[in-house]
């Protein structure tokens, strides 16, 4: 039994199938979940918000958060898997900067929240 409060707007959505149609595809909803799975830890989001402060190497990042290089190459990896950041080489340094996406997601972040 359907509450009567959202009977009317169900049916005219085509129900089940109808609102089964006006989700997003099974590799979009892969997507977002990455990205939210890069957000959800404080070092990476840290990290991302950093990163559209200001580019930096990877000795920089280390001393602003005080984690280990093996550690932060993880959250680097996956902030890089999820498309929020990129890296380019200059010189003997890999500057790592943000994404487009990146950015939005911090605009975002700082707007809702």
């Amino acid at each position: 039994m359907i509450p009567d409060s959202i009977r009317c707007e169900f049916e005219i959505k085509g129900g089940i199938d109808g609102i089964v149609e006006l989700l997003p595809d099974d590799q979009r909803i892969r997507y977002i979940s990455s990205i939210a799975r890069a957000i959800s830890d404080p070092v990476r989001l840290r990290v991302l918000f950093a990163l559209c402060i200001q580019p930096m190497c990877v000795c920089l990042i280390v001393a602003m958060t005080e984690y280990a290089y093996s550690k932060m190459s993880y959250h680097l990896s996956i902030l890089r898997d999820s498309g929020l950041i990129c890296s380019k080489q200059e010189g003997n340094y890999l500057i790592y900067y943000p994404t487009d996406l990146g950015r939005k997601v911090v605009e975002w972040i700082g707007k809702s929240f």
